[in-house]
């Protein structure tokens, strides 16, 4: 296959130009897409197809966004591989790549070597070999050595070699590459970290001296200059290196300069934990805030030995004898141990004991037991402190780095709960989510377990469950609820007012736990920023199902204004079909008059289905309903195959009612409304009465007329002893059955 230049492509034409523009688009794309594993799927497919169409440039590309991806989220080995498989485009297709592109490949060796040394896994020669291929492509297309120099220098130190890694100090600086000018703060800050590992004290006074040609004086750090946010990192790692080389009271000054020109929530955030530490020990509260940021963000494994070492050493200060320092100690001393191992030295050890455990208590022996998988070490370790410590609860946004499977298989594990295969699956799923939830403090977790359950409950048509469920749902979110995933915290809003349509149908609920949903409901949605319509329509339900005539018209306009307010965010065509059920028994002539917006502008069938029932029988009820009115209710009932469900959002009487004026269509349609209408069931009752209004009209014999009467009359005084009055039953009596 002949391959295609970067500088080739606009020469391109037909098919092949088009194909080639399409990869550049989609790269394009690709780039801007958030840093997780869908874009490393996306780059790799992005790769094949470029190999496919003879495109080495844009294949070199994808290569280093996934290689950027693995680099930046804590996965050396992954990124390793990555970088190799670039090198092996750069060392067939070079020339075929854009010189500027190439160049930054190849010059991301030095930072390559600093994050995959991390990982005492990879071996030496496993890091050694890609410098000897980035070397071999820098010298063949006549680049500076400066990042192979550096990158090997880096890994001298790794190593504890400290006279070679000095001499390519040297070496580096001499180079006089434009990568790395003199006195700029990146500079700067990779010879610190060449220096640091052998001699603080040397380390400290070449950045001081390095302070001054920058022109950075001590005290606040001028935050409107470009290198800004290095300094930042720079100062703390001056303080960090002063308290290394013994002098205490120049790192204590440092962190109180620190903390009052950033404050400790924005300071966590823009210098390195470890070195925060050491300047912070004389502020325990401040530091204990740094230490649980660096707790949250650390992989917890062998490739943050410092961190580890920092991070024991603060919380042995505060705790000497504590769980977590203790455990933490041994994290440290064993990836410490291993990174030695690797290079054959005992470099990070001795640095352990000479600066990061220095004037500790010796540690107590540490069980470990199930530590040998890592994620339980880090359990451990976080269940021994960060979790007991924390103001308030975990997020699906604020979950640990070293735990963030276990949270997301939590997380999926709450909703799995829906497709459980049996009743019995699902509360086990729910209790185990709960457990879990509470032991890692994510309540979350805990809200999406209910809220799934409450979900198959509405599906099973298990009502007093659904109420009851939604309610648990609903005191778990208020415990976290800004750390609800958007599409669940719209779907718990969407179920609110079916839940208090329904637990107002319900005898079984008591009035006032009906009452302290609603109330939870209005403190949360004044936390998570949803539509209160919603709210507004269940108390005009509450008022209207209770008779309690003189609310109903304030509460009527209440709707009207907050559904003004908010018609961008919930459907106004949903909220006037309910408005149209809620009051269809207190005022039937106002229906037609409701729903008229839903006939006039709504585009969903359904929609436009009910609200013409819902108009014809309005006019029913004054008896001025036209029989082609009638005739367009059963033709769309027929257009949907006679599912009522499938129909809209009417109530069943009010199909029967206008039905039974066409012969021949009652029956099956009888037998449609009551399918899954159990009898005595409370949410059915309006069903059970217009079922049995129309048999003993039109089928007197059949003897389902008066058991359903006689259902609904149970159901309405039902309803009447847990209200306190006779409104249902009087209803019932005016509406259905005004014979007795």
């Amino acid at each position: 296959m002949t391959m295609i230049r970067y500088d080739e492509v606009a020469d391109l034409t037909g098919e092949q130009a088009q194909r080639v523009r399409a990869l550049v688009d989609r790269s394009s794309e690709i780039w801007d897409m958030p840093d997780d594993l869908d874009t490393i799927r996306a780059w790799e497919e992005q790769i094949a197809d470029c190999e496919a169409e003879g495109v080495p440039h844009l294949a070199a590309s994808a290569r280093f966004g996934q290689y950027a991806i693995y680099s930046t989220g804590g996965m050396p080995a992954a990124a390793l591989d990555a970088y190799v498989r670039l090198m092996q485009i750069v060392g067939r297709y070079g020339d075929h790549i854009n010189p500027e592109n190439r160049r930054g490949f190849l010059g991301s060796v030095a930072n390559l070597v600093v994050t995959v040394a991390k990982d005492p896994s990879l071996a030496r020669s496993q890091l050694e070999r890609v410098v000897d291929l980035v070397e071999q492509q820098t010298v063949k297309h006549g680049d500076d050595l400066a990042n192979v120099t550096l990158a090997r220098a880096s890994l001298a130190v790794e190593f504890g070699e400290q006279e070679r890694a000095l001499a390519l100090l040297d070496q580096w600086q001499g180079i006089g590459s434009p990568d790395w000018p003199p006195f700029d703060a990146n500079t700067v800050t990779r010879e610190i970290m060449l220096l640091e590992h052998f001699d603080p004290a040397l380390a400290a006074a070449t950045l001081a001296r390095r302070f001054t040609a920058m022109g950075v004086p001590p005290g606040p750090i001028d935050m409107d200059r470009r290198d800004s946010t290095q300094l930042v990192l720079l100062r703390t790692d001056l303080g960090s290196l002063s308290a290394r080389a013994g002098q205490k009271d120049v790192a204590a000054r440092i962190g109180d300069e620190l903390v009052a020109q950033f404050g400790i929530d924005r300071l966590v955030r823009s210098a390195e934990i470890q070195d925060l530490l050491l300047v912070l020990e004389h502020r325990p509260e401040d530091a204990r805030i740094a230490a649980d940021f660096g707790l949250e963000n650390s992989s917890l494994d062998l490739t943050e030995w410092r961190l580890q070492a920092a991070l024991a050493r603060s919380r042995a200060l505060e705790d000497p004898t504590g769980e977590e320092a203790q455990l933490l100690r041994a994290l440290a001393t064993e990836a410490a141990a291993a990174h030695d191992a690797r290079g054959g030295t005992d470099v990070h050890t001795r640095e352990l004991q000479d600066v990061w455990f220095a004037g500790l208590a010796p540690a107590a022996p540490v069980t470990h037991g199930a530590d040998a998988d890592p994620e339980a070490r880090a359990e451990r370790i976080l269940r021994a402190g960060w979790i007991s410590r924390r103001t308030s609860p975990v997020t699906v946004e604020s979950v640990p780095f070293s735990l963030k499977d276990r949270y997301m298989a939590l997380h999926e594990q709450a909703r799995s709960v829906l497709e459980a295969g049996s009743e019995e699956d699902a509360e086990a799923i729910v209790a185990a989510t709960i457990a879990r939830s509470r032991e890692l403090r994510m309540p979350a977790a805990e809200f999406v377990a209910h809220l799934m359950h409450a979900f198959q409950a509405y599906q099973a048509g298990d009502h007093v469950a659904l109420v009851l469920r939604y309610e648990r749902a609903q005191s778990a979110q208020a415990l976290a609820p800004d750390g609800v995933d958007p599409a669940l915290e719209k779907a718990a809003a969407g179920l609110f007012l079916p839940v208090i349509l329904t637990a107002l149908d319900l005898p079984a609920i008591p009035l006032d736990r009906i009452e302290e949903i609603v109330t939870a409901e209005i403190a949360l949605r004044a936390v998570t920023g949803m539509p209160t319509t919603p709210i507004a329509v269940a108390e005009l339900a509450r008022a209207v199902h209770l008779g309690q005539s003189a609310e109903i018209g304030a509460l009527f306009e209440e709707v009207r204004t907050r559904l003004g307010a908010e018609a961008g965010d919930v459907d106004p065509f949903d909220v006037l079909l309910d408005l149209a059920r809620i009051l269809a028994p207190v005022d039937a002539t106002a229906v037609p008059g409701i729903v008229a917006g839903v006939l006039r502008a709504s585009n969903d069938p359904a929609q436009q289905r009910a609200a013409l029932a819902w108009t014809v029988w309005g006019a029913l009820q004054e008896g001025e309903v036209a029989d082609d009115a009638v005739a367009a209710v059963i033709a769309q009932l027929e257009e949907v195959d006679r599912d009522l469900e499938e129909f809209g959002d009417v109530p069943g009487s009010v199909l029967l009612e206008v039905a039974a004026r066409v012969p021949g269509v009652l029956g099956w349609l009888l037998d449609a409304a009551l399918a899954d209408a159990a009898p005595g069931d409370p949410n059915h009752l309006d069903t059970a009465a217009g079922a049995a209004r129309v048999l003993l009209d039109h089928a007197p014999a059949d003897e389902r007329g008066p058991r359903l009467r006689d259902d609904a009359r149970e159901i309405a005084e039902a309803l009447d002893r847990r209200n306190g009055n006779a409104v249902q039953s009087e209803r019932l009596r005016e509406r259905f059955f005004p014979e007795g």
